[in-house]
């Protein structure tokens, strides 16, 4: 199995699980959108893009596939708890028609998604001093 099927396998389980229950907890209170849910899968791109960066540390390349895929799973749960995250703003920011609604949505799955990129650097940065 490749490693980036069992990374969308480990984030679409960590995203779901979420955004499932914000959801459906935030279905009556806040009035989400089935249009919003999508949104959930923005830092999931961003992830597939940070994917090539991880084979570049020289520890994580030298070493057997193990590693490599505990990396996977794990940056993929996570990414998957940061994607789920998405929609927990319109709990927050006011927002009555179905614009207002998916602008607030979209604006918050950038800035999440801009976290995380943020925060994959700095493990990134992290493991390249540890690991040379």
């Amino acid at each position: 199995m490749s490693s980036t099927i069992v990374s969308i396998t480990i984030y679409f389980f960590a995203a779901n699980l979420v955004a499932g229950g914000i959801y459906i907890f935030g279905q009556k209170k806040v009035g989400l959108l089935r249009m919003e849910y999508p949104f959930i899968y923005m830092p999931w791109l961003a992830f597939m893009f940070l994917l090539p960066s991880f084979s570049t540390i020289p520890g994580v390349a030298e070493n057997d596939l193990a590693l490599k895929y505990f990396l996977l799973m794990v940056q993929g749960f996570s990414c998957g708890i940061f994607g789920g995250m998405v929609l927990l703003p319109r709990f927050w920011i006011k927002a009555d028609t179905t614009a207002q609604k998916l602008k607030v949505t979209f604006i918050s799955s950038l800035v999440v998604t801009v976290l995380y990129l943020f925060s994959r650097w700095l493990l990134l940065q992290a493991f390249y001093y540890l690991l040379v």
